[in-house]
């Protein structure tokens, strides 16, 4: 009676995450995880639906296509799982070429006397393919989704381990396992529902971080040079204010500003001023180190962080870089424009409680006096620059 009870609590679980699925599937075309889920689940609909009709059916139809609907499910969840990951495209072909093996397998013990071997070489195949699919979880190295794919992976290593031992207990006493111990197909029976339930919601969370970390990123990159954006660069100078706290790491902050940029912009309109400012990106991104950070603050105007970096370290960079602008010939159209710009920078030199606005600050007034001195300059802060700003105000 349990077992019965276990199997229709089953049923109404596929055909309510069936319903679920092929809605979400057809919401969201492009996502070829969601759809194969779907198709999975569908599958697992059908043979429900052919079980629940099968006293009116051959038993060909009752017994062989359900036995083959768990297969082809779990080989379309393996492939969802693969779509997932970007890997493991050519491996999905084993579990389908597994469950069109068996087919005829099933077809030919679909009679009540035969059902035993059918039923044990189904779960010899789902013991196959949830060991894949929990292996190919394990195996993907994206971090933002690490912990929800280890915990399907987990249920699904679960499952691939009860079938093993169903059908180990078949090969050495030619019994099933509702025969030898109704508690061990009771437990069976559990793991098959938890698992079901589990399977999509792990999805569904999978699927739910990676959104959230690609939300988050693009909420930080500038979606013109792809550069960091302002609090992109308010979250990087945080972490290198954290480190200098801790461990008095130097670092330096640089702004630099295309001079005379609204001219290039009314000869070549924003089109060209775009153009510029993206391979000016490039080559800042070309010339710096990658430890280095490197963001687009607005309008023409960019910021770097250059950790390890004293005075001089950061005026060597910097230099480097701003010979490196003035001598690049820009393309744009049939012409060849050449561009400057200025840089002003300040470094933390063992400071204590600094802030990023002050640092902020510093920087600008040092390009402001690069500005002031003739533009495609470099400058240092100085004290001597905030008693000239307080001055002249």
């Amino acid at each position: 009676m349990l077992t019965y009870a276990i199997g229709f609590v089953q049923d109404v679980q596929l055909t309510c995450f069936a319903v679920i699925l092929v809605c979400m599937a057809f919401e969201d075309r492009a996502n070829r995880s969601l759809r194969w889920l779907a198709i999975a689940y569908t599958c697992g609909l059908t043979g429900a639906l052919i079980d629940l009709g099968g006293n009116h059916l051959p038993h060909w139809i009752s017994l062989g296509l359900v036995m083959e609907a768990a297969p082809v499910g779990y080989a379309c969840i393996f492939s969802s799982v693969a779509a997932f990951v970007r890997r493991g495209q050519r491996t999905r072909w084993l579990c389908f070429s597994l469950a069109a093996a068996a087919l005829p397998f099933f077809l030919r013990w679909s009679v009540p006397a035969r059902m035993n071997p059918g039923a044990t070489l189904q779960d010899a195949i789902l013991c196959i393919d949830t060991a894949l699919t929990a292996a190919l979880l394990f195996s993907a190295s994206e971090r933002e989704t690490r912990f929800p794919r280890h915990t399907v992976a987990i249920f699904l290593a679960l499952y691939s381990a009860v079938e093993c031992a169903r059908v180990s207990l078949f090969l050495l006493t030619g019994r099933m396992p509702a025969d030898l111990s109704p508690l061990l197909e009771t437990v069976s029976g559990m793991v098959y529902v938890v698992s079901c339930s589990v399977l999509p919601l792990g999805f569904i969370w999978m699927m739910n971080a990676r959104l959230l970390v690609h939300l988050n990123r693009q909420s930080m990159i500038d979606p013109l040079t792809e550069l960091l954006n302002r609090r992109g660069l308010h979250a990087a100078a945080e972490l290198e204010l954290a480190r200098h706290e801790r461990s008095g790491r130097n670092f330096a902050v640089v702004v630099l500003d295309l001079d005379h940029f609204k001219q290039l912009n009314d000869r070549f309109g924003h089109a060209g001023g775009d153009a510029v400012l993206c391979e000016v990106s490039v080559i800042l991104l070309r010339m710096l180190r990658e430890t280095d950070v490197v963001g687009r603050f607005g309008g023409e105007e960019f910021v770097l962080l250059l950790p390890d970096a004293d005075a001089g370290a950061a005026l060597i960079a910097v230099e480097r870089l701003r010979v490196a602008l003035s001598e690049h010939p820009f393309r744009l159209g049939a012409s060849s424009v050449r561009i400057t710009a200025s840089f002003g920078f300040t470094v933390a030199a063992s400071r204590p409680n600094l802030t990023w606005e002050r640092l902020q600050q510093e920087a600008d007034l040092a390009l402001y006096a690069a500005k002031r001195d003739g533009r495609n300059l470099t400058r240092l802060y100085e004290d001597s620059l905030a008693a000239e700003t307080s001055g002249l105000a």
